[in-house]
């Protein structure tokens, strides 16, 4: 970790009625630099808060007069005179008060840390928010323009779900808090994750996934996120630096974290609370700098339950969540996604522009979209290239297989150009997988054909997920 550069010290508040715990407190932090001032009570340092400058608030959150909550709020408030909303605030709790913690963060806190934690935790971490508190406040003008839903044009609707979405990324933006966004495959999980990264001081820094999904085992999975030596592995003819080093200065985002295997869950619990790791074939341990931001389609407090997801990684990741609502939750959002990707598409592959009739309209209104927002774009590449005319109409879309076929409810519609039909196969035999969380037998279910059938079918197409390892 960088530590901040300033030409005078950094000026704190630290807030906490507990006269030793505090002094101690004070005696560490001055030795690495900080100027600390403590107040005993939440009115007094609202009083020094009005009176005098300083650069951070460490407030306890259980106090007999106002709690740290409330002066959390206080300053967070537009009615407040003479207080900064923009100072950065980081709360100090116990083991057993966390959530009052989480609450704080949802109100604004920059961190909270236990009074557990170690000195070296505790300088990583405030440094940390000064950092973003000084790139928050050089971008004034970014933050002006996030009052706004327009600044963030890539979440595109207009239903009181996104709206609700938008005000969430618009609060937590600055926050280092670790975001948990979950919702069905295909709603638009890492849109929202990069609307939050776009959104946040590391703006200016790299926004790196991870499909957690797509990882074969557990040696690439090292190699890939950790990084590894030279001669680590056979084939590692160089050192390799991960995607927690590549991220530093930005945000680490992990897609469908529920499928990493234990194993893999352990290592990006130890990272996370560490903030630092070890290559492949590595001794020296590396600090790391990256918000991270994790997306799943399962649930991870019911995984956790059925022991396939790691309870204290669940607890770690999950500090703030954000469900993204299926795509027939938010009816409101098709037709300005529908009116967008037609208009990308048309673009990209020099047709006309399209726009959608009142009929066609109602109908994408009306269908289930079980494949979500993905599926969606996929129909109006398909439009965009297929239509009859400039204007969509109902045929054009029953033409991709929407609504009722044009040839009768009872016969299938096959497009003129033919379809591959193994690739169809493939197409289902994945959909099924993906329903079914990846379970052969409850896939084969959906199917109904055997387990063996299904079995042959994922050897034939070379299907792999990470979750087999343990079945093989």
């Amino acid at each position: 970790m960088t530590e901040v550069s300033s030409p005078r010290r950094c000026r704190l508040l630290l807030i906490e009625d507990e006269t030793a715990y505090a002094e101690r407190l004070r005696r560490n932090l001055e030795t690495e630099g900080f100027e600390v001032e403590i107040a005993a009570s939440g009115a007094e340092a609202l009083g020094q808060l009005r009176g005098r400058f300083f650069d951070l608030v460490v407030t306890d959150i259980k106090m007999p007069d106002l709690s740290g909550i409330d002066v959390l709020r206080a300053i967070r408030s537009a009615e407040s005179e003479g207080l900064d909303p923009d100072l950065p605030v980081v709360v100090l709790t116990s083991v057993n008060t966390v959530e009052t913690a989480v609450e704080a963060m949802k109100l604004g806190a920059a961190d909270y840390i236990t009074k557990e934690a170690e000195k070296r935790e505790v300088l990583v971490r405030l440094r940390r928010v000064l950092e973003q508190s000084r790139l928050l406040n050089e971008n004034r003008l970014l933050r002006a323009q996030l009052e706004t839903h327009e600044a963030f044009p890539e979440l595109i609707g207009q239903s009181q779900a996104l709206r609700r979405i938008k005000e969430e990324i618009h609060n937590l933006a600055a926050s280092e808090a670790t975001i948990l966004i979950s919702g069905e495959t295909g709603v638009g999980k890492e849109l929202v994750a990069r609307a939050l990264h776009r959104a946040s001081p590391r703006a200016n820094g790299p926004f790196l996934d991870v499909n957690c999904a797509a990882l074969p085992d557990e040696n690439f999975f090292q190699s890939e996120v950790f990084g590894h030596e030279r001669g680590a592995f056979t084939g590692a003819v160089a050192q390799r630096k991960g995607r927690f080093e590549l991220a530093a200065g930005g945000t680490l985002f992990f897609d469908e974290i529920g499928e990493l295997s234990r194993e893999s869950q352990s290592k990006i619990l130890r990272a996370i609370e560490q903030l630092e790791i070890t290559r492949l074939g590595g001794t020296r341990p590396i600090r790391i700098d990256c918000r991270i931001v994790c997306a799943t389609n399962k649930d991870l407090q019911a995984e956790a339950r059925a022991g396939r997801f790691r309870e204290d990684l669940y607890y770690r990741v999950n500090v703030i969540p954000i469900h993204v609502l299926p795509l027939r939750q938010r009816v409101e959002d098709v037709a300005p996604l529908a009116a967008c990707f037609l208009g990308q598409f048309a673009s990209r592959h020099r047709r006309a522009p399209r726009r959608l009739s009142a009929e066609a309209t109602a109908m994408l209104e009306a269908y289930a979209w079980p494949g979500n927002v993905r599926e969606l774009r996929n129909v109006a590449e398909r439009l965009a290239l297929c239509a009859g005319s400039e204007e969509v109409g109902a045929e054009d879309l029953r033409r991709c297989g929407l609504g009722e076929p044009p040839l009768g409810a009872s016969e299938v519609w096959l497009p003129e150009q033919g379809v591959d039909l193994e690739e169809v196969e493939k197409r289902y035999i994945l959909a099924a997988l993906q329903r079914a969380h990846w379970s052969q037998k409850e896939a084969a279910k959906l199917l109904n054909i055997s387990v063996d059938r299904m079995n042959a079918r994922v050897k034939k197409f070379g299907l792999r997920h990470p979750s087999w390892r343990t079945n093989r």
